[in-house]
């Protein structure tokens, strides 16, 4: 299902659109890279240095357990305190505040100081800006009341988690209903997403876009694949936590010929069942366990993988899909809506119904022959190519919106 086209808005371009100068905008999110070699929110910071270039841009973020060390050049960065420093572990940890929230319950007392913390700086802040920026719903919930107090407009984009558990969770239907009437744009970074929404939220489809993210260049230049080697080396990259499902993987893994090797990249609470798990299988001398790694120690060991795996049970459009098909590597990614539309059935990769270990495993196998792996490789840097998924042309349609709702503004 396609969104809906609003007349004179879709096919506005920069010289369509009066240009009285750069928008003034103001980023709010939950998750930021709030200094080097942090993965926190890393593709919210990548769009942010891009809009930075057609915008005048300040970004507003929760603060962590550590100070935050913010390079020159890059764009402003307002962290908002919300507790003793020791205790600002809401936001930045794997998994951001969901998993926060279920893995201390103890935590759930720190919301409303957070609530709280963020409404007062982003009223300070959203003095004289031109619209306010959200990432994830309860960011556009801030924005939005605070959007309505000073006349501003006010554009969220949904990500994952709050908008896929719209039809299960009674929270997020209320949370997104609130985006709704709050905000004057919706955008989601993938058609499925926005499907999703469409069909549960009919009074939201007037507000819905879809904007996907782009990729960095370094990923782009990575080589392809040679054949030569019998040894499959397999990456995986993803929050140690329930909903990615990586047990599925080391299960698989066990299922698998002896030559596919698994290098993890992740952290989070399920890491000692996980290295249990793979020492009872017999598989633990096979997969090399890694803490997050600094985004721009990725495409190396992309460079080093022939195939990216992504098990989890939900997702939004995961941008190390996107970053691996750049790099001219498949992925085999687990049949729901936001990876189908990204990897297709045997286009860009292998798709496997969630939680089946023995459907991975088959599908590890079938990447053992070098000539499938290398076409799907070749199809997907393809895909990113035809379809311009750069970060640039994601921030050029951001600004095309926040240009046009400040000409109506």
């Amino acid at each position: 299902m396609s969104m809906p086209e609003r007349p004179g808005f879709e096919t506005a371009s920069p010289e369509q659109v009066p240009a009285k100068g750069k928008p003034s905008i103001l980023l709010l999110t939950t998750s930021y890279p709030l200094s080097p070699g942090s993965v926190s929110g890393v593709f919210v910071k990548r769009l942010a240095c891009a809009l930075a270039e057609v915008c005048q841009l300040e970004v507003l973020a929760p603060s962590a357990t550590q100070r935050g060390v913010h390079a020159e050049g890059e764009p402003s960065v307002h962290e908002f305190r919300y507790a003793p420093r020791a205790f600002q572990v809401l936001a930045h940890g794997a998994g951001g505040i969901p998993t926060a929230l279920r893995e201390n319950r103890f935590n759930a007392l720190l919301i409303p100081l957070f609530l709280l913390s963020m409404l007062w700086s982003c009223w300070k802040l959203a003095k004289g800006k031109d619209v306010l920026f959200a990432n994830w719903s309860i960011c556009g919930v801030i924005a939005g009341v605070i959007g309505a107090l000073r006349g501003t407009p006010v554009v969220v984009t949904l990500r994952g988690e709050d908008a896929n558990r719209v039809a299960s969770s009674l929270a997020s239907r209320w949370m997104l209903r609130l985006c709704g009437w709050l905000c004057s744009r919706i955008v989601t970074v993938s058609e499925a997403m926005g499907s999703r929404l469409q069909l549960a939220m009919p009074a939201l489809a007037q507000k819905l876009e879809v904007i996907p993210n782009g990729v960095a260049q370094p990923f782009l230049s990575v080589s392809p694949t040679q054949a030569g080697s019998e040894e499959l080396r397999l990456l995986c990259v993803a929050s140690l936590i329930p909903r990615k499902s990586v047990s599925t993987l080391v299960r698989a893994l066990a299922l698998s010929s002896p030559n596919v090797s698994l290098t993890l990249i992740g952290e989070g609470g399920e890491q000692a069942s996980l290295e249990a798990l793979a020492t009872r299988l017999g598989v633990r001398s096979r997969i090399e366990f890694l803490p997050f790694q600094a985004p721009e120690k990725l495409p190396a060991y992309l460079a080093a993988a022939d195939v990216l795996v992504l098990p989890s049970r939900a997702e939004g459009r995961p941008n190390v899909v996107l970053e691996a098909f750049a790099a001219s590597r498949p992925v085999i990614a687990t049949a729901i809506d936001g990876l189908f539309e990204l990897v297709g059935q045997d286009q860009r990769g292998l798709l496997f119904p969630v939680g089946d270990s023995e459907a991975l495993a088959r599908c590890i196998a079938r990447l053992g022959d070098f000539e499938l792996r290398s076409q799907l490789g070749v199809n997907a840097r393809r895909y990113i190519e035809d379809e311009g998924l750069t970060w640039q042309r994601s921030a050029q349609r951001y600004a095309n919106i926040f240009q046009y709702l400040r000409s109506r503004n």
